[in-house]
């Protein structure tokens, strides 16, 4: 048996609740390119998924060095929406280092992102020490960690 060797990373995917939501914040908010967008067959969508029923609309973006795949699905009737807290088992973020923080948080904000309580911050110790950061959600979706790097 041959040795496996991991040759690269291809894209990271995330499933949303509003495609279209989603794909005007990264690519109008963003700057992220749209490579495609449809449908799956439902068939393979549920062979590969091991969720019966499964139907999804699936778009690439691409864009500071790594694509994203944006599933939404539509089926099965029974799908759930997992909001964890950062907290919880389970969670995950997507960060992205931008020049201006507060430019940031602005844009964020432009387009509708979830902010709760959260605030800018300014790390004060570690390797990421005077990195300062924000956490933003995109509704039914995933968080994204918006960070200068100081250090770096």
């Amino acid at each position: 048996m041959a040795q496996l060797e991991i040759r690269d990373t291809f894209h990271t995917g995330l499933t949303v609740a509003d495609l279209d939501k989603t794909l005007d914040f990264l690519c109008g908010g963003l700057g992220y390119e749209l490579m495609s967008r449809a449908p799956r067959d439902p068939r393979n969508q549920s062979r590969v998924t091991g969720v019966p029923g499964a139907e999804v609309e699936v778009a690439y973006v691409r864009g500071h060095g790594h694509e994203l795949e944006i599933l939404e699905y539509k089926g099965p009737a029974d799908r759930q929406t997992y909001e964890p807290r950062p907290c919880d088992a389970g969670h995950w973020h997507l960060c992205l280092v931008v020049n201006d923080i507060e430019a940031a948080l602005e844009m964020a904000k432009k387009h509708g992102l979830g902010l709760g309580t959260r605030e800018v911050i300014t790390v004060d110790r570690g390797p990421n020490q005077g990195n300062e950061i924000f956490y933003a959600d995109i509704p039914g979706g995933f968080t994204i960690e918006f960070t200068t790097r100081k250090n770096a």
